[in-house]
């Protein structure tokens, strides 16, 4: 069984996990925005460890929110 299918995604997977359309995740990869893919047998695949890390680098810190935290 390929190992593959149980630490990637599909695109529909990836759209559904960031509640955007599939011809979304789709624009972006072809643009080479996003985390990186494999292509198996046509299909793209995303290593989920790739994706985890696309999003971390995705964080936004806001400095605001962590002043008004320690106000309150």
């Amino acid at each position: 069984m390929d190992s593959t299918a149980h630490t990637s995604i599909t695109q529909q997977d990836l759209a559904c996990r960031w509640g955007r359309t599939v011809a979304a995740i789709g624009l972006a990869s072809a643009l080479g925005v996003g985390p990186k893919y494999v292509k198996i047998d046509g299909v793209l695949r995303y290593p989920l460890d790739e994706v985890q890390k696309y999003e971390r680098a995705c964080l936004f810190f806001d400095p605001a929110e962590l002043a008004l935290q320690s106000v309150m």
